[in-house]
């Protein structure tokens, strides 16, 4: 069993500024990713409203200076999945795929994950063409791709897309839910098509390609699109299937006691924002150092 003063749960913006911060401050902390650094920043198409960056910055070339910090800090991201978090005798035990770590203290940073939309007639072998992130096919071009959704999300995932690749977005409500400026900026692009008051009925494979079977919410109509992938943009959810079950009565105590945090997209619902992350990252490894580094 590892003994450490503090664990970070999750290699986002909100886990990467707090590992940094608490390393300023000479404290080491174990921070566990069990994916790739990053997390949702990485589908980011265009972070406009981070400090330092005038024009902007695509959040993968974001992710890549996080990495950069990173390893100019002296900080090592260890890359595997936890499986429990444990708190028992005043000691939080993280188990991973690798070890037992015993912390004082325990920062969750695990973002959100997103909640899956139940599609009729979904078979096994077309899942592969079915995402709820777009990083893992950003590289592609000359493809059909639907985008079900009407949120931030939805519109620059479809953005981030349609430089190399037509898009079409789905949204089942009259209205959006996006920013107008992202709204604007889509309605501009040709490789975007927006269709509204549409419901997904079922997504059906036909060899080449997937079909997507629409009914229209104002007529009743039916409509049938041909897409190479299929990204549902709708909704997310926090990632904290890990936490034991003594958390649901020790909640409010560790969190007062200023040895368990949560911070970043887990705890701030729809205000996504990487400086936020950021932000709540830095201030929660300050705290951890008047409690442990003093």
């Amino acid at each position: 069993m590892d003994n450490k003063s503090v664990v970070v749960i999750g290699a986002g913006p909100a886990g990467i500024a707090t590992a940094i911060q608490l390393k300023r401050s000479n404290i080491e902390p174990v921070l566990l990713e069990q994916g790739e650094i990053g997390g949702l920043l990485r589908n980011a198409n265009l972070v406009e409203n981070y400090p330092g960056f005038p024009d902007g910055i695509t959040g993968l070339d974001l992710v890549q200076r996080f990495k950069e910090q990173l390893k100019n800090t002296g900080v090592t991201v260890s890359f595997e999945r936890v499986a429990e978090l444990e708190y028992r005798d005043e000691l939080f035990f993280t188990k991973t795929s690798k070890r037992i770590i015993r912390s004082d203290v325990a920062v969750i940073a695990t973002g959100t994950k997103p909640m899956i939309t139940p599609v009729p007639a979904v078979s096994d072998e077309i899942k592969n063409r079915i995402f709820y992130e777009i990083y893992p096919i950003l590289g592609i071009k000359n493809k059909n791709i639907v985008i079900v959704g009407a949120g931030d999300a939805a519109f620059d995932y479809a953005l981030n897309l349609s430089e190399n690749n037509e898009v079409t977005i789905l949204n089942r409500s009259e209205q959006s839910s996006c920013l107008p400026l992202l709204l604007e900026r889509c309605m501009k692009s040709d490789n975007i098509s927006y269709l509204h008051n549409v419901d997904v009925s079922e997504i059906c494979d036909e060899g080449l390609y997937l079909s997507v079977k629409c009914i229209s919410n104002d007529n009743r109509k039916k409509n049938q699109i041909k897409t190479d992938y299929v990204i549902f943009a709708t909704g997310r959810e926090p990632c904290l299937d890990f936490l034991g079950s003594e958390f649901n009565t020790n909640f409010e105590y560790l969190i007062r006691s200023n040895r368990f945090y949560m911070i970043g997209d887990v705890k701030n619902e729809i205000f996504r924002q990487t400086a936020i992350c950021v932000g709540d990252g830095i201030k929660a490894a300050m705290k951890i150092y008047n409690t442990l580094g003093r």
